[in-house]
């Protein structure tokens, strides 16, 4: 039916913060999320010269905010999003959601660009430095103008706006999803099967978080539109997307929701999908690992907390189930290639342990299968520091010698790193984000 007709939605406008405005006080008026004694509290902290002090508030009621109006479109849904079997059904937005993945989250749903989300990661890289300066730090003192344009970010991306409806428009597309059947002949499904990769991926999440949390009237729309779209969209899935479907059968197998598993498992038929079911446990296990490594690589201090998690992941073996090997490649990955600041010495013995083991049929797998979808790996190599880092790392893996993508750009963009070409990789990883995001 055309009222659940999807359209994408486009990245809300910022606040205007001109560059003319440029002292404290003139900047925090603009901040409505702030009342007037937090205001005058933070120019008090910047005139007096505090400013990791000042920066570090703004921060945290910035990702306050941020998360709040997350929280709004619910706790399975970001889990499905974030792909993260982690997260409870009953869990606080705030107690599993890092700062990175809200940043990440928020950028992907529309509510600030591309541009303004660099500005926020950086600011984060900023702030996370400053609070936990690095040993061998020659300076540890924020500077004025670094202070300033943390503060002009966070109000023009979340402090100057009451709210964001982005998010709003976003729970009723949402809604509509699951209180409307869609027609099986209804032209929003070819335009849906024809969309960026990311829209696909997007209201794939959608309803199998509706699978796992709806009930009644809502589970049965949500499994009757998964069984219309999943066909359609089936063919153009990448594999690490096409898990995700069989892992959450595999969940609400496990959990005695006989309702979802039916309707799951008619989906997975039709596409003959069951390939894609998981060995549950030992699959869970390596996942798990994974993740946290993920989640502490972008917490702060984190240099000193990654080596634990690292080896911990590594110690479950060098047999990755398959069904798991796109997030443990993801998580070893980030660690070696680290951050603009640097990377975890302590844990590089353990990411090198693990990226020795990968055969070269693993790698053209991931190549093809996985980095054209890993929005995580594709932003971090946009950073030129961390993108000379990543050649260094791939240049000295030997058995990713001859490995011949299938995709233009995996092709491209692996040669870049072998030859050493940082900048053709940032503009690489550059092109295959706007890719999965846009189509084009």
């Amino acid at each position: 039916m055309s009222s659940a007709h999807p359209v994408r939605w486009e990245p809300r406008e910022v606040v205007d913060v001109p560059a003319t405005v440029a002292t404290p006080v003139a900047i925090t008026s603009l901040a409505r999320q702030l009342n007037q004694r937090e205001r005058d509290q933070l120019v008090q902290a910047f005139n007096a010269g505090l400013y990791e002090m000042g920066t570090t508030f703004v921060w945290s009621r910035t990702m306050a905010g941020l998360k709040n109006l997350l929280a709004g479109l619910g706790i399975e849904f970001i889990a499905e999003m974030l792909d993260r079997s982690d997260i409870r059904s009953d869990a606080e937005v705030y107690e599993v959601l890092t700062d990175y993945e809200a940043v990440r989250l928020a950028e992907e749903l529309g509510m600030y660009g591309s541009t303004q989300a660099l500005r926020l990661r950086q600011t984060l890289e900023v702030v996370a430095h400053f609070a936990n300066p690095p040993d061998d730090a020659d300076e540890d003192e924020m500077m004025p103008e670094e202070a300033l344009r943390a503060l002009r970010t966070c109000v023009q991306t979340v402090l100057g706006h009451e709210e964001l409806d982005v998010a709003v428009e976003f729970a009723e597309f949402r809604q509509r999803l699951e209180t409307t059947i869609l027609d099986d002949a209804a032209p929003e499904i070819e335009e849906l099967a024809t969309s960026a990769y990311f829209f696909r991926r997007t209201v794939l999440r959608i309803l199998l978080a509706g699978c796992k949390s709806a009930s009644g009237a809502q589970l049965e729309n949500t499994l009757a539109n998964l069984n219309t779209l999943l066909p359609r969209i089936w063919p153009g899935l990448k594999d690490p997307d096409r898990y995700s479907v069989g892992r959450a059968y595999s969940e609400v197998h496990a959990e005695g929701q006989s309702s979802a598993a039916s309707g799951l498992r008619s989906a997975l038929l039709k596409v003959k999908g069951f390939d894609y079911v998981p060995e549950s446990l030992r699959s869970r296990t390596f996942l798990e690992a994974a993740t946290k490594v993920q989640s502490v690589h972008f917490e702060w201090n984190n240099f000193y907390n990654e080596p634990a998690p690292t080896r911990a992941l590594v110690s479950l073996g060098t047999s990755i189930p398959i069904s798991a090997f796109h997030r443990c490649m993801t998580a070893v990955l980030l660690v070696r290639i680290g951050n603009p600041y640097g990377v975890s010495s302590a844990a590089q013995p353990y990411a090198d342990q693990m990226l020795r083991d990968v055969t070269a049929d693993r790698w053209k797998y991931f190549f093809d299968d996985c980095l054209p979808v890993d929005d995580v790996l594709l932003g971090e190599l946009r950073n030129e520091t961390v993108a000379g880092r990543w050649c260094t790392v791939i240049g000295e893996q030997g058995r990713i010698s001859g490995v011949d993508p299938s995709s233009k750009q995996s092709r491209a963009l692996l040669k870049a790193s072998v030859d050493g070409d940082s900048a053709s990789v940032q503009d690489r990883a550059k092109r295959m984000l706007r890719m999965m995001r846009t189509g084009h």
